[in-house]
């Protein structure tokens, strides 16, 4: 697979609709609600908190299928699934699993993921694994405090293992490739020399891990850079970045992380600036919400670096306040000659 993509990508507005942002406040609160009814009832441990994983839609046509017999039909933004329950999305379509204890997965275009276990023990242990057939996504993994605990995510050529990090997967049911931006991955290999014998193959942070089926197990190498990435700093720790499919980044208002472009990153300057930064980020509109507690001006500085190019940066001023965000927007566009053209945009959209 190497640096191949999966087709399929649509661009779109980057603003936060209203169901949107209902159904990601809602996560964390039925989340609770879930684990607290649970717990006054005895019944916490096993499978029964898989019942807090919700898919939160970004884009275009999701489909989900509840159990393995049934039909697949459109979901509904944040909608309830449990083990057993497959999300397909179709060309354009992007979607978020949230599990209960914390952990994200990205979903892009075509893609299907089967969630086979989501459970939390009685020994405070959590289980999540899933099938991964076909397609890309990105997972951003809460720290797991047991040993009991695990997150797998299963492709017919490995399966990768973690404990607390973020990772992308692309499989197309022949080749399997992880690709991790934080922590340690471990991509499990059976040996086809040594039937019902597997390889552990570490994938440590900054390196990729190309696995055909039914192959002696590969070596991780490099990860291939970005061809182009965007960096945004900002003076307000409360700050989230939209790309141009939607997908958030940054630490929103309650202080909860966000990570949903494969592959970013959240950074910290020395002098406490937050940086969000995109990799491979597309041509579109880009924005910033910020909030300021006092009220205030707050910086903002957009960085693009692109592979043989010098970098272009676009420096803007936005107003914000503890009522709603202020917003800073660019545009993105690729000349005929390969460069990046960075435009502020004053676009208003609806204060959310």
């Amino acid at each position: 697979m190497g640096n191949k993509r999966p087709a399929g990508v649509v661009r779109m507005g980057g603003f936060l609709s209203p169901a949107r942002l209902r159904s990601a406040a809602g996560v964390s609160v039925l989340a609770f609600v879930a684990f607290m009814t649970l717990a006054a009832s005895g019944t916490l441990g096993g499978s029964a908190l898989g019942a807090s994983t919700m898919v939160t839609i970004i884009s275009g046509d999701v489909q989900v299928r509840h159990g393995a017999t049934g039909s697949f039909v459109s979901a509904t933004d944040g909608e309830v699934v449990a083990a057993g329950d497959t999300v397909r999305t179709t060309d354009g379509a992007r979607a978020v699993l949230t599990y209960f204890e914390g952990s994200t997965v990205t979903i892009e275009p075509n893609s299907e993921l089967t969630i086979e276990t989501a459970s939390a023990n009685s020994d405070g242990s959590t289980v999540v694994v899933m099938q991964q057939n076909v397609g890309r996504t990105w997972h951003v993994v809460t720290k797991l405090i047991t040993g009991g605990s695990k997150y797998e995510v299963k492709t017919p050529a490995s399966t990768a293992s973690v404990r607390g990090t973020a990772f992308q997967v692309d499989s197309d049911g022949e080749r399997t490739v992880v690709t991790t931006t934080e922590g340690t991955v471990v991509d499990r290999v059976a040996d086809p020399d040594r039937p019902g014998q597997t390889v552990d193959v570490p994938v440590p942070a900054g390196k990729t891990h190309e696995q055909k089926k039914n192959a002696r197990p590969a070596p991780a190498a490099d990860a291939p850079k970005p061809e182009r990435t965007l960096t945004m700093t900002l003076d307000d720790q409360n700050s989230l970045v939209i790309d141009a499919q939607g997908r958030r980044n940054g630490i929103d208002k309650n202080g909860k992380r966000h990570l949903e472009t494969p592959g970013a990153q959240l950074m910290w300057t020395k002098d406490g600036k937050l940086q969000v930064v995109l990799p491979n980020v597309s041509d579109g509109r880009v924005e910033a919400l910020v909030r300021r507690g006092g009220g205030g001006d707050v910086d903002v500085l957009t960085t693009v670096e692109a592979q043989g190019a010098e970098p272009v940066e676009v420096a803007t001023k936005v107003k914000a306040d503890a009522g709603g965000p202020g917003r800073a927007i660019v545009e993105l566009t690729r000349t005929s000659d390969g460069k990046t053209n960075v435009k502020p945009s004053s676009e208003k959209k609806p204060k959310i």
